[in-house]
């Protein structure tokens, strides 16, 4: 139903194989700093990895999911993906990419590939993207790419029962990024 695999210039996109679990345990989900603005917990063992993966394998099966790939290593680095959240209008569904590999443009060739996947290819006419009010590499990066904040809503992690604000923002199809 949906693509198999989206890339970019130094990305590939692709669904979850279970020979990626090392990857992913060490470069994002065992890391505090990568959990700290989404909505799941650091794993602490390889076995937990591993029935992490089984589960997102299956998740990503009928939606827009993805691992992100590192071209140049092979390895797997973090994890984004969109979902139909109205008829022709998609949300983002998180993305995250391990901290050592922050700061290299990765999160915009990844935001921009869905973005042109959902307009392009699915028809889009607009794409909401959301984050902590406290995400500032999240928040710029959206609007590098041409979102418009809309609204903020406040939120309480299930994870911990502290309070945070939701801030959204929304790009329309014939807006430039």
């Amino acid at each position: 139903m949906y693509k198999e695999q989206l890339e970019t210039k130094d990305l590939v996109l692709k669904k979850a194989s279970i020979n990626n679990v090392n990857d992913m345990y060490i470069n994002i989900w065992s890391q505090e700093e990568s959990a700290k603005h989404m909505l799941w917990t650091p794993i602490k063992n390889i076995e937990e990895a591993k029935d992490r993966m089984k589960k997102t394998i299956e998740f990503q099966k009928d939606k827009i999911a993805y691992l992100v790939y590192e071209k140049n290593s092979g390895q797997a680095i973090g994890f984004a993906g969109m979902m139909e959240i109205e008829d022709k209008v998609y949300e983002d569904s998180g993305i995250a990419i391990g901290t050592q590999f922050v700061g290299r443009g990765y999160g915009k060739q990844i935001l921009i590939a869905l973005i042109d996947y959902c307009f392009e290819d699915l028809g889009a006419v607009k794409i909401v993207y959301s984050c902590r009010s406290e995400n500032i590499a999240s928040m710029r990066l959206q609007q590098s790419c041409g979102f418009h904040y809309t609204h903020s809503k406040p939120m309480v992690d299930k994870r911990n029962g502290l309070n945070y604000v939701l801030n959204f923002y929304e790009l329309y199809r014939n807006n430039n990024y």
